[in-house]
């Protein structure tokens, strides 16, 4: 008998403890309809592995992947792609405003050494260094080949050194870059006066004196190259019109009084005599 008993009992304990530790997937541990457990205690403890796999599977997508929970009201962290992509952006910004400043400084400077190129070419040629003063008017042309004042000045240059014909092309070179430019068709002019073509010089001078009608100079250079065309009266109205614009200057006097000689008008070739006379000796004190 007792070893029925104590068979029994053992048969008890194990059924008990395998009711105990299954895990029926129907199973739902549900409160009473009082909110109070059904043994009228707090439930105290860790969670059942029945229960951990019920939580888990209510957070399971269709999918089968699991969703992270959120605290509800957290925003989601910004991706490190659209972070990328926005500095990217802003650089792309700063850079273009970079190369536009740049582009300006370049221009600037670029207009700024031809400013220095013309001045050294005007220092140059004043101390008589002409070498020097080609070399930078070269340089100017190079930056600013439009530039008409620095073959003018090339051309001056030329001229002073006898170089007539580098002198020639210098002075239609700047003609050509400004076709108003009127000091270069005078000492173009000039130049085919002093290689003995009067008459392209004339017509040269011509030209000059229809863009600079007052300069008392041209006008008498012209009087003295129709005088010796045979041009006496072309000479006698430029003459005069010379002396009406600068009358002391004693050259433009005489010059008119040949003039005045060579046309039989001696009265008038005496008045002009005597105005030399008056304007140099208006300079001493006898």
């Amino acid at each position: 008998m007792s070893k029925e008993v104590e068979t029994n009992s053992k048969r008890k304990e194990q059924g008990g403890r395998m009711r105990a530790g299954r895990c029926d997937e129907k199973a739902d541990i549900k409160p009473e309809r009082s909110g109070k457990p059904a043994s009228g205690k707090k439930s105290q403890g860790k969670p059942s592995a029945c229960s951990s796999a019920s939580n888990h599977s209510r957070h399971t997508d269709d999918h089968g992947a699991d969703e992270p929970m959120l605290p509800t009201g957290t925003p989601k962290a910004v991706s490190s792609e659209f972070a990328w992509h926005s500095f990217l952006l802003l650089f792309g910004r700063i850079c273009n405003r970079l190369l536009e400043f740049y582009r300006r400084l370049f221009v600037l400077r670029k207009q700024d050494e031809s400013r220095i190129y013309e001045n050294l070419g005007h220092g140059f040629r004043k101390k008589g260094q002409h070498d020097k003063a080609l070399s930078a008017y070269r340089e100017l042309i190079k930056r600013n080949p439009g530039n008409s004042n620095a073959y003018f000045q090339m051309g001056r240059i030329y001229g002073a050194r006898g170089e007539d014909d580098l002198a020639v092309r210098a002075y239609q070179a700047a003609i050509k870059c400004h076709r108003h430019h009127a000091e270069a068709h005078h000492k173009l002019g000039l130049l085919y006066a002093r290689s003995g073509d009067l008459e392209t010089a004339i017509e040269t001078l011509g030209q000059a004196l229809d863009l600079d009608p007052d300069n008392h100079r041209l006008l008498y250079r012209l009087g003295v190259y129709h005088d010796k065309t045979g041009a006496p009266e072309e000479a006698l109205q430029a003459l005069k019109r010379a002396v009406e614009l600068h009358h002391e200057e004693p050259r433009y006097h005489q010059y008119l009084g040949f003039v005045y000689e060579g046309l039989g008008d001696h009265d008038a070739a005496i008045q002009q005599f005597k105005s030399v006379m008056e304007i140099e000796g208006a300079g001493h004190d006898f």
